[in-house]
Protein backbone atom coordinates (compact mmCIF):
# COMPACT_ATOMS: atom_id res chain seq x y z
CA UNK A 1 0.00 0.00 0.00
CA UNK A 2 2.79 2.58 0.95
CA UNK A 3 5.21 1.23 -1.82
CA UNK A 4 2.16 2.64 -3.94
CA UNK A 5 1.78 6.35 -2.37
CA UNK A 6 5.32 7.51 -3.86
CA UNK A 7 3.73 6.95 -7.24
CA UNK A 8 0.52 8.56 -6.09
CA UNK A 9 2.42 11.30 -4.48
CA UNK A 10 4.54 11.98 -7.78
CA UNK A 11 0.95 12.37 -9.71
CA UNK A 12 -0.99 14.85 -7.48
CA UNK A 13 2.81 17.20 -6.81
CA UNK A 14 2.75 17.60 -10.21
CA UNK A 15 -0.53 19.44 -10.28
CA UNK A 16 -1.09 20.52 -6.35
CA UNK A 17 0.19 22.09 -3.58
CA UNK A 18 1.99 19.81 -0.77
CA UNK A 19 -0.87 21.10 1.45
CA UNK A 20 -3.76 21.32 -1.28
CA UNK A 21 -2.83 17.79 -2.16
CA UNK A 22 -2.31 16.74 1.55
CA UNK A 23 -5.73 17.87 2.42
CA UNK A 24 -7.62 16.13 -0.31
CA UNK A 25 -5.33 12.75 0.51
CA UNK A 26 -6.78 13.07 4.12
CA UNK A 27 -10.22 14.09 3.79
CA UNK A 28 -10.65 11.17 1.42
CA UNK A 29 -9.56 9.07 4.37
CA UNK A 30 -11.71 10.31 7.06
CA UNK A 31 -14.44 10.12 5.32
CA UNK A 32 -14.21 6.58 5.80
CA UNK A 33 -12.23 6.20 8.96
CA UNK A 34 -14.74 8.25 10.91
CA UNK A 35 -18.02 5.94 9.71
CA UNK A 36 -15.92 2.98 10.79
CA UNK A 37 -15.12 4.59 14.28
CA UNK A 38 -18.85 5.04 14.84
CA UNK A 39 -19.91 1.55 14.02
CA UNK A 40 -16.99 -0.16 15.98
CA UNK A 41 -16.88 2.21 19.13
CA UNK A 42 -18.52 6.05 19.44
CA UNK A 43 -17.19 6.50 22.75
CA UNK A 44 -13.85 6.58 20.72
CA UNK A 45 -14.82 10.42 19.69
CA UNK A 46 -14.73 11.32 23.16
CA UNK A 47 -10.86 11.96 24.35
CA UNK A 48 -8.83 12.36 27.89
CA UNK A 49 -6.92 15.67 27.67
CA UNK A 50 -3.58 13.17 27.68
CA UNK A 51 -4.72 11.55 24.46
CA UNK A 52 -5.82 15.13 22.70
CA UNK A 53 -2.28 15.92 23.48
CA UNK A 54 -1.04 12.22 22.09
CA UNK A 55 -3.19 12.86 19.12
CA UNK A 56 -2.02 16.51 18.74
CA UNK A 57 2.07 14.89 18.43
CA UNK A 58 1.04 12.18 16.01
CA UNK A 59 -0.91 14.50 14.00
CA UNK A 60 1.88 17.17 14.06
CA UNK A 61 4.65 15.21 12.86
CA UNK A 62 3.17 11.84 11.01
CA UNK A 63 0.70 13.79 9.29
CA UNK A 64 1.60 17.71 8.99
CA UNK A 65 4.79 17.78 8.81
CA UNK A 66 5.41 14.09 6.92
CA UNK A 67 3.16 15.36 4.17
CA UNK A 68 4.63 18.79 3.66
CA UNK A 69 8.16 16.69 3.01
CA UNK A 70 6.92 14.02 1.13
CA UNK A 71 4.75 16.02 -1.43
CA UNK A 72 7.51 18.88 -1.81
CA UNK A 73 10.01 15.99 -2.16
CA UNK A 74 8.43 14.21 -4.79
CA UNK A 75 8.11 17.04 -7.08
CA UNK A 76 11.91 17.38 -7.13
CA UNK A 77 12.99 13.65 -6.97
CA UNK A 78 12.19 10.44 -8.65
CA UNK A 79 9.67 8.71 -6.53
CA UNK A 80 12.13 5.50 -6.85
CA UNK A 81 15.30 8.05 -5.84
CA UNK A 82 12.73 9.18 -2.65
CA UNK A 83 11.58 5.84 -1.80
CA UNK A 84 14.88 4.94 -1.09
CA UNK A 85 15.47 8.01 1.03
CA UNK A 86 12.85 7.40 3.18
CA UNK A 87 14.05 3.72 3.97
CA UNK A 88 16.24 5.11 6.17
CA UNK A 89 13.23 5.29 8.55
CA UNK A 90 13.68 1.95 10.84
CA UNK A 91 17.59 3.52 11.69
CA UNK A 92 16.35 6.88 12.64
CA UNK A 93 13.78 4.89 15.15
CA UNK A 94 16.03 3.25 16.39
CA UNK A 95 18.43 5.99 17.23
CA UNK A 96 15.46 7.62 18.71
CA UNK A 97 14.17 4.94 21.07
CA UNK A 98 18.35 4.94 22.09
CA UNK A 99 18.02 8.36 23.08
CA UNK A 100 15.13 7.95 24.77
CA UNK A 101 16.57 4.88 27.06
CA UNK A 102 14.32 2.45 25.51
CA UNK A 103 16.72 0.77 23.08
CA UNK A 104 20.38 -0.55 23.62
CA UNK A 105 22.45 -0.47 20.53
CA UNK A 106 25.06 -2.79 20.76
CA UNK A 107 28.10 -3.74 18.10
CA UNK A 108 25.71 -5.59 15.08
CA UNK A 109 23.01 -2.72 15.80
CA UNK A 110 26.02 -0.15 14.74
CA UNK A 111 27.24 -1.71 12.07
CA UNK A 112 23.74 -2.03 10.42
CA UNK A 113 23.05 2.07 11.21
CA UNK A 114 26.19 2.67 9.27
CA UNK A 115 25.59 0.29 6.79
CA UNK A 116 21.73 2.30 6.33
CA UNK A 117 23.17 5.32 6.60
CA UNK A 118 25.89 4.26 3.83
CA UNK A 119 23.24 2.92 1.56
CA UNK A 120 21.33 6.23 1.72
CA UNK A 121 24.32 8.30 1.22
CA UNK A 122 25.26 6.55 -1.65
CA UNK A 123 21.50 7.43 -3.16
CA UNK A 124 21.55 11.30 -2.46
CA UNK A 125 25.32 11.37 -4.16
CA UNK A 126 23.70 9.14 -6.86
CA UNK A 127 26.53 6.46 -7.25
CA UNK A 128 29.51 8.68 -6.18
CA UNK A 129 30.54 9.07 -2.48
CA UNK A 130 32.55 12.29 -3.82
CA UNK A 131 29.88 13.85 -4.92
CA UNK A 132 27.46 13.47 -1.71
CA UNK A 133 27.36 17.13 -1.05
CA UNK A 134 27.73 18.90 -4.39
CA UNK A 135 24.69 16.65 -5.20
CA UNK A 136 22.45 17.22 -2.19
CA UNK A 137 19.70 18.78 -3.20
CA UNK A 138 15.97 20.24 -2.13
CA UNK A 139 14.68 17.13 -2.80
CA UNK A 140 16.83 15.37 -1.01
CA UNK A 141 16.37 17.72 1.82
CA UNK A 142 13.02 17.39 1.64
CA UNK A 143 12.75 13.32 1.49
CA UNK A 144 15.30 13.34 4.56
CA UNK A 145 12.21 15.47 6.35
CA UNK A 146 10.15 12.32 5.63
CA UNK A 147 12.24 9.48 7.99
CA UNK A 148 12.85 12.48 10.45
CA UNK A 149 9.19 13.18 11.10
CA UNK A 150 8.01 9.42 10.75
CA UNK A 151 10.81 8.24 13.64
CA UNK A 152 9.10 10.55 15.98
CA UNK A 153 5.58 9.38 14.83
CA UNK A 154 6.95 5.63 15.19
CA UNK A 155 8.10 6.46 18.71
CA UNK A 156 4.81 8.69 20.39
CA UNK A 157 2.53 5.92 18.57
CA UNK A 158 3.99 3.32 21.50
CA UNK A 159 2.29 5.46 24.31
CA UNK A 160 -0.54 6.90 22.50
CA UNK A 161 -1.87 3.21 21.42
CA UNK A 162 -1.89 2.01 25.22
CA UNK A 163 -5.13 3.47 25.84
CA UNK A 164 -6.34 3.79 22.51
CA UNK A 165 -7.30 1.65 19.34
CA UNK A 166 -5.26 1.76 16.24
CA UNK A 167 -8.45 2.83 14.60
CA UNK A 168 -8.82 5.91 16.89
CA UNK A 169 -5.14 6.55 17.62
CA UNK A 170 -4.77 6.96 13.58
CA UNK A 171 -7.86 8.70 12.65
CA UNK A 172 -7.55 11.33 15.47
CA UNK A 173 -3.97 11.77 14.40
CA UNK A 174 -5.25 12.47 10.51
CA UNK A 175 -7.73 15.03 12.27
CA UNK A 176 -5.11 16.79 14.10
CA UNK A 177 -3.19 16.65 11.46
CA UNK A 178 -5.52 17.84 8.72
CA UNK A 179 -6.23 21.15 10.63
CA UNK A 180 -2.60 22.32 10.77
CA UNK A 181 -3.01 21.46 6.99
CA UNK A 182 -6.04 23.37 6.12
CA UNK A 183 -4.51 26.41 8.06
CA UNK A 184 -1.98 26.68 4.99
CA UNK A 185 -4.25 25.52 2.32
CA UNK A 186 -5.62 29.48 1.57
CA UNK A 187 -1.45 30.00 0.61
CA UNK A 188 -1.44 27.55 -2.46
CA UNK A 189 -2.98 27.77 -5.87
CA UNK A 190 -5.86 25.98 -7.00
CA UNK A 191 -5.28 24.26 -10.26
CA UNK A 192 -7.88 25.17 -13.04
CA UNK A 193 -7.63 21.80 -14.48
CA UNK A 194 -7.60 18.34 -12.97
CA UNK A 195 -7.03 15.47 -14.84
CA UNK A 196 -9.55 12.03 -13.52
CA UNK A 197 -6.16 10.08 -12.61
CA UNK A 198 -4.80 12.81 -10.30
CA UNK A 199 -8.56 12.51 -8.49
CA UNK A 200 -7.77 8.64 -8.48
CA UNK A 201 -4.11 9.19 -7.05
CA UNK A 202 -5.74 11.17 -3.92
CA UNK A 203 -8.61 8.23 -3.64
CA UNK A 204 -5.42 6.37 -3.40
CA UNK A 205 -4.01 7.99 -0.90
CA UNK A 206 -6.38 8.19 1.38
CA UNK A 207 -8.25 4.93 1.28
CA UNK A 208 -5.33 2.72 0.45
CA UNK A 209 -2.33 4.71 1.92
CA UNK A 210 -3.86 6.17 4.91
CA UNK A 211 -6.84 4.12 5.93
CA UNK A 212 -5.40 0.87 5.38
CA UNK A 213 -1.68 1.84 5.80
CA UNK A 214 -2.05 4.01 8.97
CA UNK A 215 -4.33 1.69 10.90
CA UNK A 216 -2.32 -1.83 9.73
CA UNK A 217 0.87 0.27 10.82
CA UNK A 218 -0.63 0.88 14.53
CA UNK A 219 -1.86 -2.60 14.72
CA UNK A 220 1.79 -3.52 14.37
CA UNK A 221 3.47 -1.51 17.05
CA UNK A 222 0.33 -2.34 19.31
CA UNK A 223 1.79 -6.29 18.84
CA UNK A 224 5.23 -6.12 18.00
CA UNK A 225 6.45 -2.71 18.94
CA UNK A 226 7.89 0.14 17.03
CA UNK A 227 11.03 -1.13 15.73
CA UNK A 228 9.72 -4.57 14.33
CA UNK A 229 7.20 -2.61 12.82
CA UNK A 230 9.29 0.26 11.15
CA UNK A 231 11.40 -2.43 9.78
CA UNK A 232 8.91 -3.49 7.10
CA UNK A 233 9.20 -0.33 5.81
CA UNK A 234 12.15 -0.96 4.02
CA UNK A 235 9.77 -3.51 1.89
CA UNK A 236 8.41 -0.10 0.70
CA UNK A 237 10.98 1.18 -1.51
CA UNK A 238 11.43 -2.05 -3.58
CA UNK A 239 7.41 -1.97 -4.09
CA UNK A 240 8.01 1.68 -5.33
CA UNK A 241 10.95 0.93 -7.34
CA UNK A 242 8.72 -2.09 -9.36
CA UNK A 243 5.72 0.57 -9.48
CA UNK A 244 7.80 3.57 -10.34
CA UNK A 245 9.34 1.77 -13.63
CA UNK A 246 5.34 -0.07 -14.14
CA UNK A 247 3.69 3.11 -13.90
CA UNK A 248 5.95 5.90 -14.67
CA UNK A 249 8.10 4.84 -16.92
CA UNK A 250 11.52 5.42 -14.00
CA UNK A 251 14.82 4.21 -15.05
CA UNK A 252 16.43 2.31 -12.44
CA UNK A 253 20.06 2.76 -11.82
CA UNK A 254 22.85 0.53 -10.07
CA UNK A 255 23.31 2.69 -7.75
CA UNK A 256 19.98 3.08 -6.16
CA UNK A 257 20.22 -1.54 -5.97
CA UNK A 258 23.45 -1.24 -4.51
CA UNK A 259 21.93 1.95 -2.31
CA UNK A 260 18.91 -0.13 -1.52
CA UNK A 261 20.72 -3.37 -0.65
CA UNK A 262 23.10 -1.53 2.04
CA UNK A 263 20.06 0.10 3.74
CA UNK A 264 17.84 -3.27 4.07
CA UNK A 265 21.51 -5.18 5.12
CA UNK A 266 21.59 -2.74 7.62
CA UNK A 267 17.82 -3.07 9.23
CA UNK A 268 17.91 -6.50 8.92
CA UNK A 269 21.47 -6.45 11.13
CA UNK A 270 19.10 -3.82 13.54
CA UNK A 271 17.07 -6.55 13.71
CA UNK A 272 18.30 -9.88 14.28
CA UNK A 273 19.15 -9.10 17.88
Amino acid sequence: MWGGTFIATKMAAEVFGSFTGASFRYLFALAFMIPMMWLKDRRSFAITPKQFRDFLILGASGIFAYSFFFFNGLRLVSASHGALIVALNPVLVLIMTAIMGREKINGIKIIGIIASLAGTSMVIARGNYADLFSMFTWGDAFMLGCPISWAFYTYFAKDALKGSSPLQASTWAIIMGLCLILLFVPTETFPRTINPSVWLALLYLGVCGSVLGFVWYYEGIQKIGPLKTSAFNNLIPIFAMILSVVLLGETIHGYMIYGSALVIGGVYLINRV
